[in-house]
């Protein structure tokens, strides 16, 4: 019984793991992506109503909008 409690904790532990780097490696490549838009925006001068509705897309998730620049 003892061994069967640890294999399943050990396969949780290996899950939830698994879950928080499915999670990081989300949020670290919409990270970039704002980054990018919004050094992009700052560049655009033409066009920028196209980046700023971009941009006011990803502010909408939660992830992203920590990494857009302030307007």
């Amino acid at each position: 019984m003892n061994k069967t409690v640890t294999i399943i904790l050990v396969l949780v532990i290996i899950a939830l793991v698994g879950f928080a780097y499915y999670l990081y490696s989300g949020a670290t490549k919409c990270k970039d992506i704002a980054t990018d838009l919004g050094t992009r925006l700052q560049q655009c001068g033409v066009g920028v109503t196209t980046c700023q509705g971009v941009l006011n897309a990803l502010e909408q998730i939660p992830a992203c909008a920590a990494y857009i620049p302030a307007q």
